[in-house]
């Protein structure tokens, strides 16, 4: 995409492309992509004066794009017929990226809104004040830029008892050290992530080793079946399909921190095939 043009899908419209040619879309302002509205809740003090703010959340986002339409006469209805279905209502989030100079190409999951524009006395040459308006649940700004990262299994976790002393014969309770990954996020916030566990393996374990979070996992997944955690939706799919969440023993989600974290995969048993990838996005606000 050209430098400050946005786009609504994969193969949407591109307005505020660099090109002139006849039909395009000017676009002269963009509101919404600045800091998301934050969910405020005011409560007085009780016998004194002043009060309590809580604003940690933010609400999702109201998009509007304004510009002008500029197409040859005999072209117009034909090109504003394309921005319409474009940018008509869709039951699925839809991606709109946009590109900047310096930050790259980003985008932000919206519901599209539809095309608003008026016929004037402009309409006889081919233009037309257009706004495209659309608002994102999600209110974060992802990079384009998919990261992906693989951990093979490393540390067995044995359940039994733990003794103090050593012995010559192996007993449950310890487990061996574990390698895992630094998983490195850019942006200016947390990003969820999807992690997704390969079998053949017995209660699998997600550690966070530098916030101490855990998600442990009561489940037997066969050689070939996944099990696909999303912590920003709260789900737990097998094969992505069938809800498991009653596998997850205590709900600790957890999200990527901006800068290194470091991950770490488990398991009672497994096969040596059986491995953990992590993917996401950096995220701004």
């Amino acid at each position: 995409m050209d430098e400050l043009s946005f786009r609504l899908g994969d193969t949407g419209v591109v307005l505020n492309s660099d090109s002139t040619s006849f039909p395009f879309v000017d676009l002269t302002e963009i509101r919404g992509l600045d800091s998301a509205p934050f969910r405020e809740t005011q409560r007085d003090h009780e016998g004194d004066d002043g009060g309590y703010m809580d604003a940690e959340f933010e609400k999702g986002r109201d998009i509007s794009l304004t510009g002008t339409v500029y197409a040859l006469s005999g072209l117009f209805e034909t090109y504003v017929d394309s921005l319409k279905a474009n940018w008509a209502p869709s039951r699925t989030l839809v991606p709109l990226y946009f590109s900047t100079p310096d930050g790259g190409e980003r985008f932000v999951y919206v519901k599209p809104l539809g095309v608003s524009y008026d016929w004037t006395e402009l309409r006889r040459v081919g233009q037309a004040a257009v706004q495209f308006r659309a608002f994102a649940e999600d209110p974060r700004i992802y990079s384009n830029s998919l990261q992906s990262y693989g951990i093979n299994l490393g540390a067995t976790v044995f359940t039994g008892r733990g003794y103090n002393k050593s012995y010559n014969f192996g007993y449950g309770g310890v487990s061996t050290t574990t390698d895992g990954v630094y998983v490195t996020v850019g942006g200016n916030r947390p990003t969820p992530p999807v992690f997704t566990i390969y079998g053949p393996v017995v209660n699998p374990q997600i550690l966070n080793d530098t916030t101490g979070q855990l998600m442990k996992f009561d489940i037997t997944l066969l050689a070939g079946e996944t099990l696909v955690i999303r912590p920003q939706y709260k789900t737990v799919r097998l094969n992505d399909t069938t809800n498991r969440r009653n596998a997850l023993l205590a709900p600790i989600w957890f999200y990527l921190e901006k800068g290194q974290t470091f991950i770490r995969y488990r398991a009672e048993s497994s096969d040596p095939t059986s491995h953990l990838t992590i993917e996401f996005r950096s995220a701004w606000r």
